[in-house]
């Protein structure tokens, strides 16, 4: 499983090669609007992430915000978005990760 923390929501740098206004978490975010925003844009180890089935996205207190299942990485320059299916109303979705987060970085994987 390939884990992304998203900080706090703010602005995204502009232009955004997603296209997005804002990345990062806030309260009462849909499943949808997390999983545009963390996504991407992150600097990825390529082949790790893909040997990964899964995207978990957990908000800072470590509560699982989205879960999609990964079919493939589009590159941005030195960076990569996670391409794939949102998987809408997974029940781990407002839990705790079971999962701990093991570092500072936003981007972590679980073989």
């Amino acid at each position: 499983m390939l884990q992304i923390r998203l900080g706090k929501q703010r602005p995204a740098r502009q232009p955004d090669p997603l296209g997005r206004d804002s990345i990062g978490y806030r309260a009462g975010m849909t499943e949808q609007e997390v999983w545009e925003a963390g996504r991407g844009v992150w600097k990825l180890q390529a082949k790790r992430a893909l040997e990964q089935r899964e995207l978990q996205i957990i908000d800072l207190s470590d509560t699982v915000r989205a879960v999609g299942r990964i079919t493939g990485l589009s590159r941005h320059e030195d960076r990569y978005a996670v391409e794939g299916e949102l998987l809408l109303g997974d029940p781990r979705v407002g839990k705790l990760t079971d999962q701990a987060h093991p570092s500072r970085n936003s981007v972590a994987y679980f073989d």
